[in-house]
């Protein structure tokens, strides 16, 4: 299984425990590596699954969106725009130093926080490329920037951070799903159903066409 750094903070820890609570025979392997690299792999074998954040198309790799996911602003506590209370806007954040993630390889989560930008005619202060997102959020802690992050992030507690929702409507990430088209093996459409049950019973919506 190849899984994204950011989408370990999510759900993925949870669905993990009860896949290998319901199939505890089958030897499940976790390789970090972002979503352009799960794709390599997928084609070649070397993964059977994959979770990532970026949305590529190609006909060898089936990919189900999970859920969206909302983004927030990490702060150093000494920041500036913390003087006003609530969310953040976009436009208020742009002029900001920016630290963006990974650095590579390309495209990435960092080029979906850079279109968040361009897509409202803003254009970020980009000040530094960060390899990974722990060490973004360690940059951000030495007040070199902020960072856009999903929400579950906040779950890496530090009392040198803060974070802010942003105002912006349509500020999300997906968490994607992937593997090989016609790829039925029992142990997919296992993982397939434990999404689909653990969502049921946390009352979200349940990711359409992920039935196998």
């Amino acid at each position: 299984m190849g899984f994204a750094a950011s989408t370990i903070y999510a759900a993925l820890p949870n669905l993990i425990r009860r896949f290998r609570a319901a199939a505890p025979d089958v030897e499940l392997s976790l390789v970090e590596m972002v979503s352009i690299e799960q794709i390599a792999a997928l084609k070649e074998g070397r993964i059977d699954v994959g979770f990532g954040r970026i949305r590529f198309e190609d006909p060898a790799v089936r990919r189900d969106v999970l859920r969206e996911e909302q983004l927030v602003a990490a702060l150093p506590l000494s920041h500036p725009l913390l003087a006003t209370p609530g969310p953040l806007t976009l436009a208020s954040l742009a002029p900001e130093p920016l630290i963006i993630y990974p650095r590579e390889p390309r495209p990435s989560y960092a080029d979906q926080v850079i279109s968040l930008f361009h897509d409202r005619g803003l254009e970020p202060n980009i000040i530094h490329e960060a390899r990974e997102l722990q060490s973004a959020v360690g940059l951000v802690a030495a007040e070199l920037g902020y960072a856009i992050v999903p929400t579950s992030v906040q779950r890496l507690r530090r009392d040198d951070i803060t974070y802010r929702d942003l105002a912006d409507p349509g500020t999300t990430s997906p968490i994607i799903m992937s593997r090989r088209t016609n790829d039925h093996s029992p142990n997919l459409t296992l993982m397939a159903q434990v999404i689909l049950d653990t969502y049921t019973s946390w009352n979200w919506p349940t990711p359409a066409g992920l039935e196998l």
